[in-house]
This record gives C-alpha cells, sequence and structure tokens, in this order.
C-alpha cells in the first residue's frame, strides 16, 4: 500500500514525473533509505548521515536541503502595487534552507523534527512573511504510533499534501512552504486509505520562532480507494472549515464551511484522465453559502525518445452571483497550490480556465512543460482571489465597475534538469497577457516572470 500511495503522490507533481525515483522525497518525512539498514556498502558519503544504529531497534537520520531562486517581474499585479511598495518592477533573490531529523525508536513509534529558515534579498517592496520570509521557525514536529500495520496516529507540527493538492498542500512554489498543527488518525490497507482529519494552519512570520496557529481549523476526512489498479482511482473528501480571517469582497466575517468533494483519475502508460468535483455549503456571517468548482486533466502519452503527453485542463470555480442576495457563491479554495504559477497573483476563486499543455523529456533527465492558461471570472459581481485568498482585483472602490470577465491569457515555458539525487536545477518563464477586467480595474499592464531556481537536498 505505501507503495502505491507513494506513486500517486510521484505522478501527480507536475513536470517531476518523468524524473527518476530516488530515495529522497517530498515532503522528507517520506524519505526511504531504509536499504542503508542492510546494505553496509552503500553507507557512504551523506548516505553516512541515515539510519545511524542507536540500538539493535533504533536509528536516527539527518537530512536537509537548500534551494536558492532567482525572480524577476515585470510590472507586479500587472502594474497595480500598493502605496507601500516603492517598485512594481522587481528582481529578487529567495533563499530557503531547511534541516531535519528523523527518529526511529522502534517499528511502532517515530519522530521527526524539521527546522526552517527562508530569506528574501533585494527586493524593495515589503515582505509578505507568509510567502517570502521566515528567519528561523520549527517548521515540523510531530510523532508517529503505529498501532498495528492499518492503523496509525500522527500528531504535532507537519506539512501536508492530498490528491493534486486542490485543497489541501504545502505549496512548494512560494519561498515559505506550509505546514499544519494538526492530529491525523490513519487508516490503510491494500485497497483503501483514510485520514480522520484535525488541522489548522500555522501563520508564517518573519522572524525567529514567532509563528502563529489556532486562527483557523479544518474538521474531516480524505480519503483514496484503489477501484481498478491504474484504470480507476477515487479521492472522497468531507471536510469541515471555521475562520474569522477570510474577506468576499472585501467583508469580513465568521465562516463555517463545509466541504464535499470528489476526484477521479487514472495512472495508465498512455492515457490518463482526472476529474474532480466539490460543493461547498455553510454559512458566512448570516449569508448562506453555496459554491461549487469542476477540475479535470485529461492527457496522452505519445511513446518515444521524447516522451511527449499532450493535455489539457479544465476549472470552474464559482464565484459569488449576486451582492445584493443572502448567499455566498464564492469558492474558498481552503489551503491550495498555485493552481498557475508564481507570475500572477490568482488563486482558485471566482475563474474559469483553460490550460492545453505539451510535456516532453528529450532526455533522461530533462523535463519541460508548455503551457496556455485562458481565464476569466465566473461571475462579475466578484473579484479575483490569491493563492492565499486575499482579494487583489478590483480595489474596494472599483468591485462592480465593469461587467467585463476577461482576465487574460497567460503563457508559460518551464525546463527542469535533475542532475543526480541531489541536485536539481530549474528555468520558468512566463508572460501574462491582461485582459478587458484587468484593464478596466487598475493600470492594466502584461507581466513577464523569470525564474532560474536551484535545489540541493540531502
Amino acid at each position: 500500500m505505501k507503495k502505491r500511495i507513494i506513486l500517486l503522490l510521484f505522478l501527480s507533481q507536475g513536470i517531476d514525473c518523468f524524473t527518476q525515483i530516488n530515495p529522497i522525497a517530498n515532503p522528507r518525512y517520506n524519505d526511504n533509505f531504509s536499504y542503508l539498514k542492510q546494505d553496509t556498502a552503500a553507507r557512504k558519503g551523506l548516505n553516512t548521515l541515515k539510519n545511524i544504529a542507536l540500538s539493535e531497534r533504533a536509528f536516527i537520520s539527518f537530512g536537509g536541503e537548500i534551494r536558492e531562486q532567482y525572480q524577476y517581474f515585470k510590472n507586479i499585479n500587472f502594474g497595480d502595487i500598493p502605496p507601500t511598495s516603492k517598485e512594481k518592477t522587481v528582481g529578487q533573490l529567495w533563499h530557503r534552507m531547511l534541516v531535519h531529523a528523523n527518529l526511529e525508536l522502534s517499528e511502532k513509534f517515530r519522530v521527526f523534527l524539521q527546522l526552517n529558515s527562508t530569506l528574501r534579498f533585494f527586493n524593495p517592496n515589503p515582505i509578505t512573511p507568509e510567502i517570502d520570509e521566515n528567519q528561523l521557525s520549527l517548521h515540523q514536529a510531530f510523532a508517529d504510533y503505529y498501532f498495528d500495520k492499518n492503523w496509525s496516529v500522527r500528531l504535532g507540527r507537519q506539512e501536508m499534501g492530498y490528491g493534486n493538492n486542490r485543497v489541501i498542500t504545502f505549496r512548494e512554489g512560494p519561498n515559505t512552504r506550509l505546514t499544519f498543527d494538526a492530529a491525523i488518525l490513519k487508516y490503510q490497507n491494500k485497497a483503501r486509505h483514510i485520514d480522520f482529519l484535525a488541522i489548522t494552519p500555522v501563520i508564517s512570520k518573519q522572524y525567529i520562532f514567532d509563528d502563529q496557529s489556532f486562527k483557523e481549523f479544518v474538521f474531516g476526512l480524505y480519503a483514496t480507494e484503489f477501484i481498478i489498479e491504474k484504470k480507476l482511482l477515487v479521492d472522497y473528501y468531507l471536510l469541515n472549515f471555521t475562520s474569522d480571517r477570510r474577506q468576499y469582497n472585501f467583508i469580513s466575517g465568521s465562516e463555517n464551511r463545509q466541504n464535499f468533494g470528489m476526484r477521479l483519475f487514472s495512472l495508465n502508460n498512455k492515457f490518463n484522465y482526472e476529474l474532480e468535483g466539490s460543493y461547498q455549503l455553510g454559512t458566512f456571517n448570516h449569508s448562506k453559502i453555496a459554491a461549487y468548482s469542476v477540475s479535470s486533466d485529461v492527457s496522452y502519452k505519445i511513446h518515444g525518445n521524447s516522451h511527449c503527453v499532450l493535455g489539457v485542463v479544465f476549472n470552474y470555480f464559482s464565484g459569488d452571483e449576486d451582492q445584493n442576495d443572502n448567499q455566498l457563491n464564492t469558492f474558498n479554495q481552503f489551503f491550495a497550490k498555485p493552481s498557475f504559477g508564481l507570475a500572477a497573483p490568482i488563486g482558485s476563486s471566482n475563474i474559469i480556465n483553460l490550460n492545453p499543455y505539451l510535456r516532453i523529456a528529450p532526455v533522461k533527465k530533462l523535463t519541460i512543460y508548455s503551457g496556455v492558461y485562458f481565464m476569466q471570472r465566473q461571475s462579475a459581481q466578484d473579484g479575483t482571489y490569491t493563492p492565499g485568498s486575499t482579494q487583489v482585483r478590483p480595489n474596494p472602490t472599483q468591485l462592480f465597475s465593469t461587467r467585463n470577465r476577461h482576465i487574460g491569457t497567460q503563457y508559460a515555458l518551464e525546463a527542469g534538469y535533475q542532475l543526480n539525487n541531489h541536485f536539481f536545477f530549474a528555468v520558468d518563464g512566463a508572460y501574462f497577457v491582461a485582459g478587458d477586467y484587468v484593464t478596466d480595474t487598475g493600470n492594466g499592464l502584461d507581466i513577464t516572470y523569470l525564474a532560474l531556481k536551484s535545489t540541493f537536498k540531502f
């Protein structure tokens, strides 16, 4: 079962799907260096830090990673920057360092600890702590206990990612990854994996050990069923979300929202499909919630040395239909991945998106992705939101000033090179042509984005 879950996560990670599987995982608590307990000849170099015997049944492993990422933005947020910012065209360096220790005290009990340090340089604009910089934090600190081969519990601070990361994920793209304080009861067998969740996201702060949590809460379950091997797999989730931090059309309030979702997908060698839908209900202040989403991804792999994959993604995330009724229709993306990259501050609320793409591996260690994102608002009565659910457009004085829905078209090109198990290099570029909605509600300048990334893991 564990191999199946690792394969599932591996194949859902976009352009990385052509790289070779190695014992270093993402997230790092899934690292698998167990072979070193028997293969003493392989214990050399950085592998000497793995599975160090403390006793006959106890082992400790150390690891870490460093990521350096230079980014260039021309016309941040289409040229509409807040009054506190100085420049709309900037270059910046993101620095991320993570170190961890994994202590296995027996086959039933282990403890995982990880420290995080993220820094931003060269950008004169104010820092966004939850994205840019967290000087030093306790990023993960949890314990696993295995009752038997099917049941286990995980308690403490931890990263997590489910399905295609459309609901809950650690958000790899931003400089500071997302983590949660959580209690998770886990069940798994050959055909089923169920997590019963009680979680609260950690609010990343800029300085040393100053993070916060217990501001938003999610309770519920997320499950995966292996119906027909490779041909039909099903995720389903029932989640209850409570918060006083979110705003919709710049109105704050108390939110209690239930999210019911299902995802059907395959893991075939050639043709693959993914279909996910969810419905949300509950209350926001005195308004009833009725929101929904539909996402699909259909792809076909052309066999050959190039490993070419052609695909198309479709997303439909509801927005508020009428500001004067007693109903809120804005889809809450919870803690999802940035669905459209980092070029523009656009998340999965009030969006209709079509994304044809091409993914190719011309040589074994190189992967290339190219895609076009056609975007428009689902509702003209609602704005657009960042992946962190902050409304950025239009500003409060222009909320209903335009009926135009066309957000724009983004052209993206990404290349990644996996040198070996430890080194990874990538180049990302995007050009976003602003649409009528964007030009009607601000400067509406086209965005140019370029990123150079290098990662070392051990």
